[in-house]
């Protein structure tokens, strides 16, 4: 049986722009990050562990889904950036590092802030 909020996270997916979803993807990893940096800080090693392992998930999700048809060279250098933040994500687990997972967060939090401001400026001039 599919709970209330459960169906509500499929219809915002289902009715979601690709700019939305990808947000969303972007979101969920930086949400991840932050909770494995917070156990990273407590200790809780185990919990870090499982952050990390999702938000290296969202992170091969958004490396998966870049195409390169239409501008490789832009494909390239995002590729290039998402491949930085899952080695950063990937030292912060393997060593349980603060700053490697620190570093992740301000990765995506910059990318996030760009895509963001991408889509405000295309839609302006729309």
């Amino acid at each position: 049986m599919i709970s209330g909020e459960d169906e509500y996270l499929r219809s915002k997916v289902m009715t979601a722009s690709p700019y939305r979803l990808h947000l969303m993807v972007i979101d969920e990893m930086l949400r991840h990050s932050r909770q494995a940096l917070t156990s990273i800080e407590l200790e809780d090693f185990e919990t870090s562990h499982q952050e990390l392992v999702q938000a290296r998930k969202f992170c091969a999700e958004v490396l998966i889904g870049i195409r390169d048809d239409t501008a490789p060279d832009l494909a390239a250098n995002v590729k290039d950036y998402f491949l930085h933040v899952q080695k950063y994500l990937f030292m912060a687990d393997m060593q349980q590092d603060r700053p490697a997972a620190a570093k992740a967060i301000e990765l995506i939090e910059g990318y996030r802030e760009s895509w963001i401001e991408l889509n405000n400026r295309l839609t302006a001039a729309s």
